[in-house]
């Protein structure tokens, strides 16, 4: 945060009334849901203005969640020019401008001297590098645009100034955080009688690479395979291939598709142990509202993901795409599931202590004055 001094030596700092955050659309992502719940928080603890700027379409899926949380929501549709008109009046009415894409960012380049105007806050919620061509010329251009980048993990901020260079621009990371439930749903295993639930929350897509699960039971006994059950919720190219997969393994009947759901209690309360299988992350949404509820966590060995689970302790991390230690470390959770209650328990304190959107909000509300 950069302070202004005054004439009597004291640091003073202008609090911002007014935050667009701009958004490429208002699907189900990560990224999406934590600008929703980071735009309430700053509504309602801090009374900021806190409105979305979408480039996607009105029914996508989580605008009936900015509603319900009375978020008010432009859209940007038309020509490009129709676009470019419509971002240069919305933009216009604000102080702070938080984009969180690369192709948001693009914008700027049609209205330099406008967005030079207010304070442009960028963040990057993943480490793709975005190193074709065009994203290097456009990262080029709104350099002097950015008064400050962030990012959600180290991995992330390393993988961009590699590929362009804005070691020299005012940097941080800051952690995602979530909304923390009152109450946890998880019961012990022992008392649920049931099949282990493993749970995957997220786009399917190759990075993501779900199949890997599906692999690692095919790879177990029979006998153990059967303790479990797996639960997908997402959508995207690879669902088929999944599905496919699914269906010509030795467990049909113990794969459940439930298509991209917005009620996160309905999906968590079908997830015993969450299985995070991405080559790539950022500082996974998906983990930490797993965590939060208790539920530990197999994830690999990416991006902030090690931030946040660490092996024997809030669950057990593997190589990306290894699907026999996947297997190992599945049938270990089989022969004592007394690890999920034990593990999901110090999962809970860990984002209890450290995750908290409460936190996050602070941290942005000094970045944006």
């Amino acid at each position: 945060m950069q302070n202004i001094e005054s004439t009597s030596g004291e640091n003073v700092t202008s609090k911002p009334k007014s935050v667009l955050h701009i958004l490429s659309s208002l699907n189900i992502g990560g990224a999406e849901r934590f600008v929703i719940d980071l735009a309430i928080e700053q509504r309602q603890s801090l009374k900021l203005n806190s409105v979305i700027l979408s480039f996607g379409e009105e029914d996508d899926v989580l605008v009936a969640e900015c509603i319900k949380n009375n978020i008010p929501v432009y859209f940007v549709k038309g020509s490009r020019l129709e676009k470019i008109q419509t971002f240069k009046r919305v933009v216009s009415e604000f102080d702070v401008l938080h984009f969180h894409s690369p192709f948001t960012l693009l914008f700027t380049c049609y209205s330099p001297i406008l967005c030079r105007r207010k304070k442009v806050i960028y963040t990057r919620h993943g480490a793709e590098p975005f190193n074709q061509f065009k994203w290097r010329v456009m990262h080029k251009i709104t350099y002097s645009i950015v008064d400050q980048i962030t990012f959600v993990s180290n991995e992330g901020q390393t993988v961009f100034n590699q590929v362009n260079g804005w070691q020299s621009k005012p940097q941080s990371v800051v952690d995602n955080g979530i909304l923390i439930p009152k109450e946890s749903h998880q019961q012990p295993i022992e008392q649920q009688k049931t099949k282990i639930k493993l749970g995957s929350v997220a786009r399917m897509v190759p990075l993501k690479n779900q199949i890997c699960l599906l692999k690692a039971i095919s790879l177990m006994p029979k006998s153990v395979a059967n303790k479990f059950e797996i639960h997908f919720f997402g959508n995207g190219p690879c669902e088929e291939l999944l599905k496919s997969t699914a269906a010509e393994s030795a467990f049909p009947d113990n794969v459940y598709f439930h298509g991209m759901l917005v009620d996160r209690e309905e999906i968590y309360k079908h997830i015993d142990v969450m299985v995070v299988t991405s080559e790539m992350e950022g500082l996974s949404i998906a983990i930490l509202e797993a965590m939060a509820r208790r539920i530990p966590v197999l994830a690999t060995k990416v991006g902030g993901n090690p931030k946040l689970v660490e092996s024997n302790v809030t669950g057990q991390l593997f190589n990306y795409n290894d699907d026999k230690e996947l297997s190992r470390r599945l049938t270990d959770i089989a022969e004592t599931p007394q690890l999920i209650e034990k593990w999901g328990s110090e999962a809970y304190k860990l984002v209890e202590q450290g995750y908290s959107l409460e936190t996050v909000a602070q941290k942005y509300i000094k970045l944006y004055s």
